[in-house]
């Protein structure tokens, strides 16, 4: 949770509480320490504050601004690649982007996109574009999470029957299999009550935090 150096200065390391005591002469002094995210908007009570945690303390997600993780705001294809590829430990690539809006090797992204797409974790538009600044969709999360998984080497052939949501016929055909791996594997869970999947909805930052967190913790 926290470092404390030879001259007392503590340091944190992760959020959570943690019990310090000092011995100064012949008193001895005992505190408690509390290590907070430093997100002014992520609350311990919020729904989705483990997966943040998680994610920050990982090195996956960060901040806007430093103390700021924008929740509710949307997570874009550009930005859930280049946590992907954050989680693989920003691997070096080569070679050229074959997206016809993915060549400026100054964006964020690039390096994300190239690498993701070399391993077919990815796929574009039929228009021959990425669409780096477009919106996630729910089931395009999950397509990605899985093709991630087979770059693992993980087994992908789990499924669920989503026939129980009511807007189970809104998920693509193409990804399908893979809403119902992400269900399967509890790395999706319904919205309202566990009524609706939303495949076509945007994801939020909570979310894909969410579904993030549920990944790395229950794929093994």
């Amino acid at each position: 949770i926290a470092t404390v150096d030879d001259y007392g200065n503590v340091k944190g390391i992760t959020p959570g509480k943690v019990t310090i005591s000092a011995i100064i002469g012949e008193m001895e002094l005992t505190y408690e320490v509390t290590i907070k995210l430093p997100f002014d908007d992520v609350n311990e009570n919020d729904w989705f504050y483990n997966a943040v945690k998680y994610t920050y303390c990982n090195k996956i997600m960060s901040g806007f601004n430093g103390n700021t993780c924008s929740p509710s705001s949307k997570l874009t294809r550009g930005m859930l690649v280049t946590i992907l590829h954050n989680m693989e430990g920003k691997p070096k690539v080569t070679g050229t982007s074959k997206f016809s809006d993915v060549q400026n090797k100054n964006m964020y992204y690039y390096s994300a996109v190239l690498w993701a797409s070399n391993n077919k974790i990815v796929n574009g538009y039929t228009n021959g574009k990425f669409g780096a600044n477009d919106n996630i969709t729910r089931e395009q999360l999950a397509v990605m999470l899985r093709n991630y998984a087979k770059y693992k080497g993980k087994n992908v052939s789990q499924t669920a029957d989503i026939s129980k949501y009511k807007d189970s016929e809104r998920t693509s055909g193409y990804a399908k299999t893979s809403v119902q791996w992400a269900i399967a594997k509890g790395i999706i869970s319904g919205k309202d009550n566990g009524t609706r999947i939303d495949p076509q909805g945007t994801a939020s930052r909570a979310e894909a935090a969410s579904m993030i967190y549920n990944y790395c913790t229950k794929i093994k």
